[in-house]
């Protein structure tokens, strides 16, 4: 079994099942939920804690990234049934719904996309938009928004645009059928649950609404993070015990600063409703950021420093 030739970076993370039980015959498109490039992406997928991977990451520039070589199941969508026998790709977009992609990474995914059909006899790709045809999207099989509305309402335009690379011709692409009207929740929220659920937490359901599961996602962002700066250890459970208070101990992030503390503080203060101006993985503490802090701390009788300390992140996390 081949990978494609189209690579032009590779990390493998230790986030794999090797090798797959199952035949590839299906493509599964992700959205990254932020601007990442290939090797940002690569450094995500690479701690073991992560728990999270995928076969191919496409960035903003068209660039291809492989973290999960072709042989081997990705542990990318939330069902072991569906990555077995898919190729994942993860494709990078903006940092808000409707989650764009850039022109220069939908070309590559369409190139990606056909040259993964060749290699493995696909003879078409269909979208049939359900899990019985051969392209599918994470939402089928978690409570995710993943792929975004973007990609999600190009999914057709995809497999056509594949298929005329296979030599195959394509019938007109029915009308969308109507979407049931979802209940309101913050928008900023909702984006903070998406970028949690990337971060630490897969599955994690993007509604706006401050539930236990969205609580349980910061303190996963939280521990995920403390793992990637201080090598704590920590399980991502969403549990603050014992070890994770003793991880935080006295660490703190302030403007200037460039870590995946800042990450999981920009996530935090999302899932409070309180907007840090941008999310970067790893976080960088810009103005944006501070400004979010302080508008927490005031309005939470916290100290007003714009530094996020042992305090402030508790309070965050409840």
């Amino acid at each position: 079994m081949s990978n494609s030739s189209l690579v032009n970076y590779t990390k493998i993370s230790p986030n794999r099942t090797s090798p797959r039980n199952h035949k590839i015959d299906r493509i599964t498109i992700h959205h990254m939920a932020g601007n990442l490039s290939v090797e940002t992406c690569g450094n995500v997928f690479a701690p073991p804690s992560r728990q999270a991977s995928s076969n191919y990451g496409i960035g903003s520039d068209g660039r291809v990234g492989m973290y999960v070589e072709e042989k081997d199941r990705s542990w990318c969508s939330s069902s072991g049934a569906n990555d077995h026998r898919a190729v994942t790709i993860e494709v990078a977009d903006d940092n808000n719904n409707p989650w764009h992609c850039s022109d220069a990474a939908m070309k590559t995914l369409v190139e990606l996309c056909a040259d993964i059909c060749r290699r493995n006899g696909i003879a078409k790709l269909v979208y049939t938009g359900d899990t019985s045809g051969n392209l599918t999207m994470h939402k089928w099989f978690a409570a995710t928004d993943c792929p975004g509305a973007f990609l999600e309402n190009r999914f057709q335009w995809i497999a056509d645009e594949v298929n005329k690379k296979l030599g195959i011709s394509t019938a007109p692409a029915p009308a969308p059928k109507p979407q049931p009207a979802q209940p309101a929740g913050n928008q900023i929220v909702k984006d903070g649950q998406v970028h949690a659920r990337n971060f630490a937490s897969p599955g994690l359901m993007a509604d706006g609404i401050r539930g236990a599961n969205t609580k349980r996602a910061g303190i996963r962002a939280l521990q995920q993070a403390m793992n990637l700066d201080y090598h704590a250890g920590l399980a991502l459970d969403g549990i603050w015990g014992s070890k994770s208070e003793r991880a935080l101990g006295r660490h703190t992030v302030r403007r200037g600063e460039t870590q995946y503390m800042v990450t999981a503080l920009q996530i935090l203060l999302m899932l409070k409703g309180y907007n840090p101006s941008g999310l970067e993985n790893p976080g960088i503490f810009g103005s944006g950021t501070e400004a979010a802090v302080r508008k927490y701390q005031a309005d939470h009788r916290l100290t007003v420093d714009g530094i996020a300390g042992y305090n402030t992140f508790k309070s965050l996390i409840q």
